[in-house]
């Protein structure tokens, strides 16, 4: 199992080295003011976001499908692999995003608990992607599945904008800072729940898959 985590990690090494470059420029940016750390929290989970389908994209064009379900190790082996590959991304990203928040309140760039709230979004928008998007890219194949990749981006972005102009959210500003931190930790905690789920639905597609 830890080979094919490996194998995804080899097959996008290039993809993640270009990332984690732009990844540096920007949080120079920020700190010189020309970017904001939510740009860069944002920025972070789309590229957690799209890592998976160019892992599902690369091994379709090279036909690892049909290889991997010969597999001794089992299907299930093939699934895990790639969930816990998934959920490495999603967390080291967020590890980057609360780094860059802390090392950007030392040049005064937002406020940090505000910040950390936009980190907090970022990393739940990255899990619900992996919930919903992982199984379509087993069911559907990952060009099929990329759309409504797109549609667990932009989705809750467009929810929390149209909230934010219809004053939904103007009740925050009044909560105390414990409260809102306590907040922010429970958001991410609402995609994780279902990742299990997820999980299991992807094994039950994989299983009926014929080689």
């Amino acid at each position: 199992m830890i080979g094919l985590m490996f194998k995804d990690i080899l097959v996008l090494r290039k993809t993640l080295r270009s990332y984690l470059l732009f990844l540096l420029f920007y949080v120079g940016m920020a700190a010189m003011g020309l970017f904001s750390v939510s740009f860069i929290t944002a920025f972070v989970q789309i590229i957690v976001m799209v890592l998976p389908m160019s892992a599902f994209a690369f091994d379709e064009q090279a036909k690892w499908d049909r290889y991997a379900l010969t597999l001794p190790v089992g299907r299930r082996a093939v699934v895990t692999a790639r969930y816990l590959f998934v959920l490495l991304m999603i967390f080291t990203a967020a590890l980057f995003a609360l780094v860059s928040c802390l090392f950007l309140s030392l040049f005064q760039q937002g406020d940090m608990l505000e910040n950390l709230g936009t980190s907090a979004v970022a990393l739940a928008l990255g899990l619900l992607a992996a919930d919903l998007n992982l199984p379509m890219s087993y069911a559907v194949g990952p060009e099929r599945a990329r759309p409504y990749l797109y549609a667990t981006v932009f989705l809750p972005v467009v929810a929390i904008i149209g909230a934010a102009n219809l004053g939904w959210l103007d009740g925050l500003d009044q909560l105390s800072p414990s409260v809102l931190t306590t907040l922010f930790l429970f958001i991410p905690l609402l995609p994780l729940v279902g990742l299990p789920i997820s999980y299991l639905i992807s094994c039950r597609i994989l299983e009926q898959k014929e080689v």
